[in-house]
């Protein structure tokens, strides 16, 4: 017999977990558009490739005043876009390119579709459905693994941030951390040959942002070595293995997206 689907709040864990080396977080305006007349302007053909979504866009950002009754419409003059409106224009075109942005945006549908479930069909007699008691970051984590979060630019570690900001509590990052061994490296069995000491770090929103612009990691675990053996993206979200929690793990591609009626899917 077919088993029985399981019912919220009772959902068994589940971690979608990202691997992230270099690829673009959010797509720059430099990216979309150099101004020059050279070259086609990427943002010529993502606006050609979805024009009835992009009229759409720019009609919601003119209806909520974020932009001004003159701003240009249709893209016709690109450069007459300021700065701020350039920000939305790259998210919105991030969300249509090979982002990390668009994956972690796609796979926080398993946030709301955990409430959904939640809120269609909660067993009212648990004392978990309580308001304010159960909530989808109970279960489920869409952890990142960006293995060079260490050394990101002020850029990167910008993006990284708004990441925090846009999507649900349940985004984590795991990155690969490194220091100078110590007098105590002997004492710890730490190999001769070993230049540095590794570690395994997991962030979230909730973490201190340091003066750098990192954040200050919640759990650091000291790996017996480097974690990179010449596997790459396997490796990668090896050393994030520790963060995980629960039964399923999906591992996806940090270039894929999703919507939320494939995410009712659950696996």
């Amino acid at each position: 017999p077919m088993p029985m689907p399981f019912r919220a709040p009772y959902i068994p864990g589940i971690t979608v977990l990202i691997p992230h080396l270099k690829e673009d977080i959010l797509t720059l305006k430099e990216d979309l558009y150099s101004g020059t007349e050279d070259t086609v302007p990427l943002i010529d053909w993502v606006k050609a490739r979805y024009s009835d979504e992009f009229e759409a866009f720019t009609a919601r950002m003119q209806a909520s005043l974020q932009w001004s009754a003159d701003t240009p419409k249709g893209g016709v003059r690109w450069s007459d876009y300021t700065d701020q409106q350039w920000e939305a224009i790259s998210v919105w075109a991030s969300m249509r390119l090979q982002t990390l942005w668009r994956t972690v945006a796609g796979m926080s549908l398993y946030h709301s579709v955990l409430q959904c479930h939640y809120e269609a069909q909660a067993d009212e007699r648990s004392g978990l459905a309580r308001v304010d008691i159960w909530d989808p970051s109970d279960c489920f984590t869409c952890l990142v693994s960006m293995q060079l979060y260490r050394t990101f630019t002020p850029t990167q570690l910008d993006h990284t941030n708004r990441m925090f900001a846009k999507f649900p509590s349940s985004l984590k990052v795991a990155f690969i951390d490194f220091a100078e061994k110590n007098i105590t490296a002997e004492a710890d069995a730490v190999h001769q040959r070993q230049r540095r000491r590794y570690f395994s770090c997991l962030i979230d929103h909730s973490c201190a942002l340091l003066p750098n612009g990192h954040r200050a990691p919640k759990f650091r675990i000291e790996l017996p070595g480097f974690p990179i053996l010449g596997d790459g993206k396997s490796d990668n979200q090896n050393h994030a293995i520790p963060f995980m929690r629960g039964a399923f793990c999906q591992c996806i591609d940090s270039n894929q997206g999703a919507y939320f009626e494939q995410m009712l899917l659950l696996p």
